[in-house]
């Protein structure tokens, strides 16, 4: 995050008159980011005492110097895959990840076994993001030249500084929480919160992460033309929709289910933040981010920043008060919270896309329908008292009942010609 600095989402989104202008956008992002990335390091350097003991890790400072080379190699790499990401170039940067995530087990394992210890994983991630910088200088085929015209800078920060902002408060919207519950409710609270959250996130964000880099980069192609830029959100927000409702929706209903069968019996009372969380997350993820990425690409990433600092006020006014509350009624806020982003996002974009909510419930009705009736089917078979395993049945039964309502009520035939064919 830091060492990206919002190069990535003003190449991906800014449309380029000349290959002239191009080269020098590039060359202007790809030294501004190395210089940041650099100074990181060198504060990391600097400071590596101090860093080691607020990790936890007190004694260990040069394992932390070395661990830090990955920034300025990720900062080269993260700007010749903001390229490829706005050619479309996906196929090749697929395979540059799949190798970069590989190469560690090839090294990691030797170095393991010939006695290294902690420096085997360190040494093996650094080989691995290595390696994908050089396949990212071969496939994305940009070298920067020494030049550097300052005079682009300011328009680009213009963009790509809130961005690096609204990226910040990302990270502050995931963390602040953890930061401070187990100073009000303890350590075990701390951990009930802290995995429940982080599974669902990781479940719920595998759907976004599946389309959201092709999205970003089609959508900000077509940025001026609105009919076009219209297509692909409604397009990709109504094939998203299709898997991220009734998932969302699932996994509340089946919370206690779901939370047993992943964490364990000992982790039932993080299926509140369990159920909650998918059902807040599934708002952002069939609605919200769609907006999100649609204000940036029109380049109002200045928007984005308003709503998470409104989002951000909400969860600060709600830590202050939590002391007065208990565990389980701080999980609920939280979650109840967690739906204003989307609707902000959906207010912002609305506005500022000119493309209404109302035209989103238009195209994404028969999923829509097909959810309200699972979700139905569901609790009425929760609220028989079934052993264990009876609810992978339940489950099945509520999947049966979503897929045969939504064929018989879309218009759209193609998603089922799609898993026809593969």
């Amino acid at each position: 995050m830091l060492s990206d600095a919002g190069f990535n989402a003003y190449i991906i989104q800014h449309q380029f008159s000349s290959d002239k202008e191009k080269k020098s956008v590039f060359n202007v992002c790809f030294w501004t980011n190395l210089l940041i990335a650099t100074i990181l390091f060198a504060v990391i350097l600097i400071n590596r005492h101090l860093f080691s003991r607020l990790v936890g890790a007190e004694g260990y400072s040069n394992v932390l110097v070395v661990a830090a080379f990955v920034i300025p190699i990720m900062s080269i790499s993260s700007i010749e895959m903001a390229i490829m990401k706005k050619d479309l170039n996906f196929k090749r940067l697929g395979f540059i990840k799949i190798v970069s995530k590989f190469i560690p087990f090839l090294t990691t394992i030797p170095l393991a076994f010939c006695g290294f210890g902690y420096w085997s994983l360190v040494v093996g991630s650094l080989i691995g993001e290595f390696i994908g910088m050089i396949l990212c200088f071969k496939f994305a085929g940009f070298y920067p030249a020494r030049e550097y015209d300052i005079s682009r800078l300011k328009s680009i920060f213009s963009f790509s500084g809130w961005a690096y902002l609204e990226s910040i408060l990302e990270w502050l919207l995931s963390n602040i929480a953890l930061l401070t519950l187990a100073s009000i409710y303890g350590i075990a609270a701390l951990g009930l919160f802290k995995v429940g959250m982080n599974m669902i996130s990781q479940i719920i964000n595998s759907i976004y992460a599946l389309y959201s880099n092709v999205y970003k980069s089609a959508i900000s192609r077509e940025q001026y033309d609105y009919a076009k830029f219209k297509k692909l959100f409604l397009t990709f927000q109504n094939y998203s929709s299709i898997i991220s409702l009734p998932l969302g929706i699932g996994t509340f209903i089946y919370r206690d289910f779901i939370t047993t069968l992943l964490l364990g019996k000992d982790w039932s009372e993080a299926s509140i933040i369990v159920g909650g969380w998918a059902l807040a997350a599934t708002l952002s993820i069939a609605f919200g981010n769609f907006y999100s990425d649609a204000i940036r690409a029109k380049g109002y990433p200045k928007r984005l920043v308003q709503i998470n600092l409104v989002y951000l006020v909400l969860i600060i006014f709600l830590l202050s008060f939590s002391s007065k509350m208990s565990f389980l009624t701080f999980c609920i806020a939280f979650c109840c919270i967690k739906v204003i982003q989307p609707l902000l996002q959906v207010i912002y974009g609305s506005r500022l896309c000119k493309i209404s909510f109302s035209e989103i419930l238009k195209s994404s009705y028969p999923q829509l329908i097909a959810t309200s009736v699972m979700a139905i089917f569901g609790i009425l078979l929760n609220l028989t008292s079934f052993p264990f395993a009876m609810n992978f049945i339940g489950i099945g039964i509520c999947i049966i009942v979503y897929v045969t309502i939504y064929y018989f009520i879309t218009p759209d035939r193609a998603i089922f010609k799609v898993f026809r064919r593969a």
